[in-house]
C-alpha cells in the first residue's frame, strides 16, 4: 500500500537577511543557498521519509534545476516514474526570503513545467498502479483539473483523498465533493469558508460550513495555536509543540505527509494530526522546504515531549 501524491516540484532559492524588507526597500542580506522544494515534491519526501511507499505524478523542465530535483526524490526515496521532463520550460523555482531570527519568509514563484502537470499523467500512474495507491494526496501548485483528476480517480479506486489548498486559490465545491480530508492553513480557511478565522473557536466555525461544500473532514492548521479538526459530530483542538521556529517554509507540507502516513496506517483523525504536529514542529527548527524528519525522528519527539498542553 502506497501514497500517491499529485503536485508540484521545485528549486527554492534562499537568502537569509535580519529582518524581512519593506514593499520597495533593499535590505543586505546573509547566506544564499538553494534547496529542492515545491508542494508537491516537499510532501513526497515527507511522506518516503516517514517510511510509506510513495509515488509522485509531477514534472520538471529542461534544464539543470530539472535534473537536481529529479535527483534528490530519488535520494529520499520517492519513485519518480511519473515526475515528466517538459524541455518546453523550466523547472518551478521559488525566491525565499527568510528572516534568520523569527522564520517568517516572503516567497515568490516562477511556476514554469508546474503547468505540465496534466490529467492525463494522473490516469497514467492510476492506471499502473492499480489498487496499490491507498492514499492520494494534492495541492494547489498545478493545474486545477489535475487536481480534481487526481482526487476523482482516487475516490473511484477507494482510496483515502487529502487536499492541501495551498496556496490559496479558488476552489468549487465541483473539486471539494471528491476530498475526504481537507487541510487548509487558517488563510485558505477563511477564503472557502468566508468567515475570518482568528481564533480556535472560529476555525470550528469555518470548518462547520466548509463541510457543507462536501469534504468529510476539515483539519484547519494555525502555526503555534496547533490545529482545529471538525468532522460531523467532532470538534477537537489539538495544540501545537512549543519549539524555536529557524525555517518555517514546508511546515505545512511536513504536516500534510505525516498527516498521509498516519492515516495510511490507520490511525483515527486526531491521532494522526497529533502524529503530523510533531513532524511539523520539527522541520520548523532547521532550513529548507525538504529538510523534514525521518519516523524515528519524530517518534523519539514524541516520546521525548508528549502530548503539547
Amino acid at each position: 500500500m502506497g501514497v500517491l501524491v499529485v503536485g508540484s516540484t521545485h528549486m527554492d532559492f534562499y537568502i537569509t537577511a535580519s529582518r524581512l524588507p519593506s514593499p520597495g526597500e533593499t535590505i543586505r542580506g546573509d547566506a544564499f543557498f538553494v534547496r529542492p522544494g515545491g508542494k508537491g515534491a516537499n510532501q513526497a519526501v515527507g511522506c518516503a521519509r516517514l517510511g510509506a511507499r510513495t509515488y509522485l505524478v509531477s514534472a520538471v523542465g529542461g534544464d539543470q534545476l530539472g535534473s537536481a530535483a529529479l535527483e534528490a526524490l530519488r535520494s529520499a526515496g520517492v519513485v519518480t516514474d511519473y515526475v515528466y521532463v517538459d524541455a518546453s520550460t523550466h523547472t518551478g523555482t521559488a525566491f525565499i526570503v527568510l528572516s534568520r531570527d523569527t522564520g517568517e519568509n516572503m516567497i515568490v514563484v516562477a511556476p514554469g513545467a508546474d503547468e505540465s502537470v496534466r490529467p492525463e499523467h494522473v490516469d497514467k500512474a492510476f492506471a499502473e498502479l492499480s489498487s496499490e495507491v491507498r492514499v492520494v494526496l494534492a495541492q494547489l501548485e498545478i493545474p486545477l483539473d489535475t487536481v480534481s483528476r487526481a482526487l476523482l480517480r482516487g475516490r473511484e479506486r477507494g482510496a483515502l483523498t487529502i487536499l492541501n489548498p495551498a496556496p490559496a486559490r479558488s476552489v468549487g465545491e465541483d473539486l471539494l465533493r471528491y476530498v475526504d480530508v481537507l487541510t487548509p492553513n487558517r488563510v485558505e480557511a477563511s477564503q472557502i469558508s468566508g468567515v475570518v478565522v482568528r481564533d480556535v473557536e472560529r476555525a470550528f466555525e469555518a470548518g462547520e460550513l466548509i463541510l457543507e461544500k462536501g469534504p468529510e473532514a476539515v483539519v484547519i492548521t494555525m502555526g503555534s495555536e496547533g490545529a482545529a479538526v471538525v468532522a460531523r459530530g467532532l470538534r477537537v483542538h489539538v495544540p501545537a509543540y512549543r519549539v524555536r521556529v529557524v525555517d518555517s517554509v514546508g511546515a505545512g507540507d511536513a504536516f500534510n505527509s505525516a498527516l498521509a502516513v498516519a492515516l495510511l496506517e490507520g490511525k483515527g483523525l486526531v491521532e494522526a494530526v497529533r502524529f503530523a504536529n510533531a513532524a511539523a514542529a520539527i522541520k520548523t527548527t532547521r532550513v529548507g522546504a525538504q529538510s523534514v524528519p525521518s519516523r524515528g525522528e519524530v517518534e523519539e519527539f514524541v516520546r521525548r515531549y508528549g502530548a503539547p498542553g
